[in-house]
C-alpha cells in the first residue's frame, strides 16, 4: 500500500509540474503577444476584415508557430496598395520573394566550391544563371504551399494603404520544392549533377529575415 501511495504521488508530481511548466510558457509567450501588439498599434497597425482581435490573432499565430517551431517557419510580408485585394497580394508575393531571394543568397555563395567534380570548369555565367533560376523556382514553387493566417493594414496616406501579412511554411515541404526548384535550376543552366554536398546544403533550413 505505502509503495502504491508513493508511486501516485511520483506520477502526480510529474503531471503537475508539466503542468506548471506548460502553464509558465503561456504566460511568457501572452505577455510578450501582448507587448508586441502594443507596439503594430502605436505603428498604426489595425486588423483587417476580421472580427478577432489583433491580440487573439497574434496569440492563435504565434501559438501555432510554437506548436511545431522546428518545423514551421514564419513569413512575413509587407506592401502597399489601394485596396485589399492588391494589397494582400502584393504583400504575400513580397514575402515569397524575400524567401526565395534568402534562398538564393544562401546557396550563391557556395556553388563554386560545392559543385561536383565534373562541373569544376563551371564558368561564372552559369553559376549566376543557376542561382537566378533557383530563386525564380523556389518563389514559384513554395507559392502554393504558404498558409495564411491574418492579415494587419495602416493608412499611408493620399488614399494609399499599407498591409501586412502574417503567413507560415511547412519546412519538410518547402524542403521538397527547394530539391526541385535547384533540379530544375541545374537543368537550365547546364551544369552537371550536383554534388551531395550542394544538396545537403540545399535542404538546409533558409535563414529567417533579421
Amino acid at each position: 500500500m505505502k509503495k502504491s501511495f508513493m508511486y501516485f504521488m511520483l506520477v502526480f508530481a510529474i503531471l503537475f509540474g508539466g503542468v506548471a511548466s506548460v502553464g509558465a510558457q503561456s504566460k511568457a509567450l501572452a505577455k510578450d503577444v501582448k507587448k508586441r501588439v502594443k507596439e503594430l498599434k502605436k505603428e498604426g497597425w489595425t486588423m483587417q476584415a476580421s472580427t478577432s482581435t489583433m491580440d487573439y490573432a497574434l496569440l492563435k499565430y504565434r501559438t501555432y508557430m510554437e506548436e511545431d517551431e522546428d518545423n514551421r517557419i514564419a513569413i512575413n510580408g509587407i506592401a502597399e496598395g489601394k485596396n485589399l485585394k492588391i494589397g494582400r497580394e502584393n504583400a504575400i508575393m513580397f514575402g515569397i520573394s524575400s524567401y526565395a531571394g534568402r534562398a538564393k543568397a544562401q546557396i550563391q555563395g557556395k556553388l563554386k566550391g560545392l559543385l561536383s567534380a565534373d562541373n569544376k570548369e563551371a564558368t561564372s555565367e552559369e553559376t549566376d544563371r543557376f542561382a537566378a533560376a533557383y530563386e525564380m523556382g523556389v518563389a514559384a514553387k513554395i507559392g502554393g504551399l504558404v498558409k495564411q493566417h491574418f492579415v494587419l493594414v495602416r493608412d499611408m496616406g493620399n488614399g494609399k494603404k499599407e498591409f501586412n501579412v502574417f503567413m507560415s511554411l511547412d519546412e519538410s515541404r518547402a524542403r521538397k520544392a527547394r530539391e526541385e526548384a535547384a533540379e530544375t535550376a541545374r537543368q537550365k543552366a547546364g551544369l552537371a549533377d550536383l554534388s551531395q554536398d550542394v544538396k545537403d546544403f540545399i535542404g538546409e533550413p533558409i535563414e529567417p529575415e533579421e
